[in-house]
């Protein structure tokens, strides 16, 4: 089977199981009240429909995202939608951990890192931009480097959680998140090299994260109710 194929169907799959996360984040969230489980539903919720718009586009344009990014054309400009959504999903989810971490905090009672700029002229890069299949190359790989960020963010905050909880149900979900950063790390990685094998294990450990997060989801809610 070709690898286009695989990573199609995975992102079928992964798109399934993140609107079934959602579900029951939404369905724990009813029983326990968790901010964070709020979050998680309504980030998940986004992250399965931008999914299923991702595996949409590889078939439409019969290419994967490195297919696009070596070619650079309109292709790529497709992309951009669903990876405008993921960024947001994580942003939720990125939200979510901060806010249950500082609601703990509170009633137990920022470093924001820099970016460099490149020694690249400002004339030089003004004319790169007038090229559109830069731009949006551009827009896709700083996309993909921002869910890596909000990644390690979501992946610190669920630390931080769990040093304060000790609860199992925090534990699980910061492992699902792990598995689903290293996941991106490898995809962001597939993205600058152009790989293709790179692209296809980092959806394979994205996958499996979201099917570790559905099965603790899943647990908790049997354990609750």
């Amino acid at each position: 089977m070709p690898t286009a194929t695989i990573i199609s169907v995975l992102n079928v799959l992964s798109g399934a199981v993140a609107l079934l996360i959602s579900y029951y984040a939404y369905k724990n969230n009813r029983l326990v009240g968790s901010i964070l489980l709020r979050y998680i539903s309504w980030g998940f919720l986004l992250l399965g429909v931008s999914l299923f718009l991702q595996a949409g586009t590889e078939n439409i344009v019969a290419a994967t995202a490195i297919d696009a990014l070596r070619v650079r054309g309109e292709e790529l400009v497709a992309f951009l939608v669903y990876t405008a959504l993921q960024l947001i999903a994580y942003a939720i989810f990125a939200w979510g951990y901060g806010l249950s971490f500082f609601s703990r905090a509170t009633s137990k009672n920022g470093a924001i890192p820099s970016v460099l700029a490149g020694t690249t002229s400002l004339a030089t890069v003004a004319k790169k931009l007038l090229d559109a299949s830069v731009f949006a190359l551009a827009v896709y790989l700083g996309s993909q480097f921002a869910i890596v960020v909000l990644l390690f963010l979501i992946v610190y905050h669920g630390a931080r959680v769990f040093s304060h909880t000790h609860s199992n149900l925090s534990l699980m979900v910061l492992f699902g998140f792990v598995l689903i950063f290293v996941a991106h790390v490898i995809t962001l990685a597939a993205a600058v090299t152009l790989g293709a094998t790179l692209n296809l294990v980092g959806n394979t450990i994205e996958f499996c994260g979201f099917v570790s997060l559905l099965f603790f989801l899943y647990w908790s809610a049997r354990v609750v109710s």
